[in-house]
């Protein structure tokens, strides 16, 4: 598809399983806002398209787009069965819990001892 006059238009991603699915490609302030679909930010290399976001389609991928400096907006209509491989991609994810990665306090720790080895010097 890629050298055909349809290759522009479309574009085959494959999913976390290996599976290949057609997506529509638009310029990323042209894609329209589908409300069952999966749209996936994407920008142009030489090798390629490479996958910066995925999400819902419309204002959210837009801004996406805009936010990474993304040249198109490719999007896959979900049928009546859609790829649950796909669909995850829409589901909220957990956050990661904003904790340092530092090892816990020394619960042994003297403060007292501390200063007085520190003065004694």
């Amino acid at each position: 598809m890629k050298g055909g006059p349809l290759g522009p238009r479309f574009r085959f991603w494959r999913d976390g399983e290996g599976q290949r699915h057609v997506f529509s490609v638009y310029a990323a302030d042209e894609a329209p806002d589908y409300p069952d679909a999966l749209a996936v930010v994407a920008r142009r290399t030489p090798a390629g398209s490479i996958a910066l976001w995925a999400g819902m389609p419309g204002e959210t991928a837009r801004r996406a787009a805009a936010r990474v400096h993304a040249e198109e907006i490719h999007i896959y209509v979900f049928g009546d069965t859609p790829p649950d491989s796909l669909r995850a991609l829409l589901m909220p994810r957990r956050a990661a819990p904003e904790r340092l990665a530092l090892p816990a306090p020394r619960q042994a720790f003297d403060s007292a001892a501390c200063q007085a080895s520190r003065h004694a010097a």
